[in-house]
């Protein structure tokens, strides 16, 4: 009868098990296919905020590169309008004044810059320096006097924070995801070289409408009066309107990547501290809620958070670094302490003195007579304008594809080579345009230097992003925007040395009869191409990171996969 009763069963489970295992398969089939299209929502929102956040990000850098650049074409001119009594012989130096005092603004504050970006937040110091050169872009282009026209450019480089925030972001969006990092870094850091190629157009194309388009609609409308007496203030209104659409963008699509509860209220804070300026209690019937003094400190802040930057401190590394944090903030001894650092700081500034220096070199050598090719500014231009394009055309790729096959150091090792040391190929132009008449370029010249200082700047592209990338791993996350900013005191003094150093050199080269001409011009591309070839031994010294992470610095797994994930996969 058992036996009986177990075969009914054993028939009955042959019997159901299929169908149950057929509905079974039918609904995980369900499940499977909802969990598909849910892995591809969150993959299109991702690519759609990494796209947004990399728009927004270029937007502020072509901002950064407008406000530096756009005074150039137009300098001269502003300073012979404010100081009548200049003339086109004699209003070199003052045309430097204008054009340089940005960079010295910029010197004084970025190491500032880069901290309060780690303390207030990085979405703050963009944001804020963009209302801020809203402002003085303004206030520049009405300055009535070359004083006042030199203390508003000063400013504006004095609020400029954009680089060290830029910088930073861009490198805690993707998460430790190499590849993305990569095509975020060199969309962004490429806006530098468009830039060049536009900002010089849209303003000399603006700048003294009334003499340069006397019979137009705008010269002779309502507004004559005043662009007769302010004829420079077209390029800063596009200054302003700039500021004001980047600093849209930004605010709606840029990520903060600081975690909201661990930032300092900019706000709160400013009114505490004029709160207790005041010895005399001026302000003490005012009333102020106490902020959670433990929300502030430096554990709290740099407390592990699933919405963190890829690269924290590990919990043995947290604790040791807050501890010192409680006595003392970051500073430039505890930067200059850390060896890798210091060595990828080094190097950033000494390229950066190169690469200006070189880009002053260049015009100085066109124009030149006795020592260069003696052309006119339209055909230097031109020049300019060919290598613009190529710039274009390849920066993207050649920086994403070389990162991708070499690795960062590699590319930042290939970058160097092909972009200082290519100046000494630069003279054979003389050669190429040998026979020719005064003043002539042939097109075969034209083209030989539009593609040898094209691959100059794409390859100082791919430099700078390299090395913002390794820069920024060999610190902890909440020092990176710091030692970003430290990066740009250096920078910018070597980018206002670069020119000095660069003029006085062909100065001397071409006129002080050492050297026969035109050999003194070959002289100094030999010389910047020189220093070039000892940066690269600076930088195959960088190569020996390569793997190495500080334990400070490490990684937590799983954060990599957090916003902008590895399998985001955006085309350009």
């Amino acid at each position: 009868m058992v036996q009986d009763i177990n075969v009914e069963e054993g028939m009955q489970q042959h019997e159901t098990t299929p169908l149950l295992s057929k509905r079974g398969r039918e609904r995980q089939e369900i499940i499977d296919d909802d969990d598909d299209d849910d892995e591809t929502k969150d993959k299109d929102v991702k690519d759609r905020k990494w796209f947004m956040s990399t728009v927004a990000l270029c937007s502020a850098m072509m901002v950064q590169s407008y406000l530096l650049i756009s005074v150039f074409p137009y300098s001269g001119f502003l300073a012979m309008h404010l100081l009548p009594q200049l003339d086109s012989e004699n209003v070199g130096s003052y045309a430097g004044y204008i054009a340089s005092c940005f960079m010295v603004g910029r010197a004084v504050t970025s190491f500032e810059w880069g901290k309060a970006t780690d303390r207030y937040g990085r979405k703050f110091a963009i944001e804020a320096t963009l209302f801020l050169s809203a402002i003085f872009s303004i206030a520049f282009g009405f300055a009535p006097s070359f004083e006042l026209a030199i203390l508003f450019r000063f400013l504006l480089g004095l609020s400029n924070g954009i680089i060290p925030a830029v910088k930073t972001i861009i490198s805690e969006l993707n998460r430790g995801n190499e590849q993305e990092e990569t095509k975020m870094m060199a969309l962004v850091l490429g806006m530098w070289g468009y830039g060049f190629l536009l900002s010089p157009a849209i303003s000399g194309y603006l700048s003294d409408p009334v003499k340069q388009y006397p019979e137009s609609s705008l010269a002779q409308g309502p507004l004559r009066q005043i662009l007769i007496e302010y004829p420079f203030v077209l390029p800063n209104i596009v200054s302003f309107g700039m500021c004001v659409i980047s600093f849209v963008a930004v605010h709606y699509f840029v990520e903060e990547t600081i975690p909201k509860d661990n930032l300092v209220s900019f706000g709160e804070e400013a009114y505490n501290i004029v709160r207790n300026i005041s010895s005399i209690n001026l302000f003490k019937h005012l009333t102020f809620t106490k902020v959670d003094q433990q929300s502030r400190s430096p554990a709290k802040f740099f407390a592990s958070s699933p919405s963190t930057s890829a690269f924290l401190l590990d919990s043995e590394g947290m604790h040791e670094d807050n501890e010192s944090n409680n006595q003392s903030q970051i500073s430039v001894s505890w930067i200059w302490s850390r060896e890798k650092t210091k060595k990828h700081l080094i190097v950033y500034w000494i390229y950066s003195f190169l690469v200006v220096a070189l880009d002053e070199t260049f015009p100085l050598f066109c124009m030149s007579v006795a020592s260069g090719l003696g052309i006119t500014e339209s055909q230097i231009g031109n020049i300019l304008t060919g290598s613009g394009l190529c710039y274009v055309l390849m920066q993207y790729f050649a920086v994403t594809k070389s990162v991708s096959k070499y690795g960062a150091y590699n590319a930042m090792l290939i970058g160097t080579f092909t972009s200082i040391p290519m100046a000494s190929l630069i003279p054979f132009s003389l050669v190429l345009n040998r026979g020719s008449e005064p003043g002539e370029l042939r097109i075969e010249v034209l083209v030989y230097l539009s593609i040898v200082y094209s691959i100059a700047r794409v390859s100082s592209s791919i430099v700078f992003s390299t090395l913002t990338m390794t820069t920024n791993r060999t610190v902890p996350f909440h020092a990176r925007a710091t030692v970003n900013g430290f990066s740009m005191v250096g920078g910018s003094f070597g980018k206002a040395l670069g020119p000095t150093f660069a003029g006085i050199l062909f100065a001397f080269s071409a006129s002080s009869g050492v050297f026969r001409a035109p050999f003194g011009s070959v002289f100094v591309f030999c010389i910047i191409g020189l220093m070039g070839l000892i940066l690269i031994a600076l930088v195959r010294d960088l190569m020996n990171f390569v793997d190495t992470i500080d334990d400070d610095v490490r990684q937590k797994p799983g954060e990599a996969d957090q916003n902008f994930s590895s399998s985001s996969s955006i085309k350009f």
